[in-house]
């Protein structure tokens, strides 16, 4: 048996039956829909003798904590429990363990049997696609207080997309831009190619192994007041950092940032790689 106690969730299959039912209803199928293709895809673990009870406990007892449980799924686990081969097993290998799951079992019998609560909420994914193009770049003004406090007020961020990061969610997935970041020398905002070649890059990791720097993020944010603040300058084919290391592992930049602290950590980034030497 895959479990580490007698509790339902002590056990890799009750946990994975639980998370993917879960993981359905938040993709949009509907309870019925969620529990066929739920069955479906763990056909042989239903089929196996020991795993196969597993399932219909966890599953039965997820849908009816929601407020979802269906006839057909509570007959199964019912079924398993008053067969008591499933018990047997457990007595058989460890008497003391075997009463607790036998317990454990019971109470949920009773449970089943029961009136179960109101349907719960089950809040569906939404799905972030930013829409930028390869070589869009656009400009944030620092003027939050820690941009004020180390004098780099009315200054500008360039961000230049070169590039999507896909994040895994459900069936699909988030996109978001992987961008290089530049800073102006002062307030004065670029208007041409030329001048925004001349701004510095950012560096946003030291690789001292390859004696290189990192310098792609991804501008992990769907809010609007960020994408509100930023000036589009144009679609641009930028010359990239001639001492670039570009992290492939997984194919995720070395750093991660957000609105919230915008200003403040790629700031931060920046003075602490700056003057770097190796």
């Amino acid at each position: 048996m895959g479990a580490w106690g007698p509790k339902l969730y002590q056990d890799d299959v009750a946990q994975d039956v639980r998370d993917e039912y879960k993981e359905l209803l938040k993709i949009g199928l509907s309870n019925e829909e969620a529990t066929q293709k739920l069955i479906k895809d763990n056909h042989y673990l239903i089929n196996d003798m020991d795993e196969g009870p597993i399932f219909w406990f966890a599953l039965a007892d997820t849908q009816w904590k929601s407020g979802r449980l269906l006839p057909e799924v509570k007959e199964k686990a019912i079924q398993y429990i008053e067969d008591g081969k499933h018990i047997k097993a457990w007595l058989d290998q460890d008497p003391k363990l075997g009463l607790k799951r036998k317990v454990v079992l019971e109470d949920l019998m009773k449970q089943l049997n029961t009136q179960m609560p109101e349907v719960k909420k089950i809040s569906q994914y939404k799905y972030f696609r930013n829409d930028w193009k390869i070589g869009d770049t656009f400009a944030y003004q620092l003027n939050g207080e820690y941009a004020k406090e180390k004098g780099f007020e009315g200054r500008y961020i360039i961000i230049h997309k070169i590039d999507d990061f896909e994040q895994k969610k459900g069936i699909d997935k988030d996109v978001f831009p992987i961008a290089y970041l530049k800073l102006t020398p002062d307030s004065f905002l670029p208007n041409t190619l030329s001048e925004i070649e001349t701004c510095e890059y950012i560096r946003m990791n030291v690789n001292r192994w390859k004696k290189m720097f990192e310098y792609r993020t991804f501008v992990w944010e769907t809010a609007n007041r960020f994408f509100n603040k930023l000036t589009f300058l144009g679609n641009y084919t930028i010359t990239p950092p001639a001492d670039e290391f570009i992290q492939t592992h997984a194919g995720i930049p070395s750093a991660i940032f957000t609105y919230k602290h915008f200003d403040q950590l790629i700031l931060e980034e920046y003075k602490r790689n700056k003057d770097f030497q190796f």
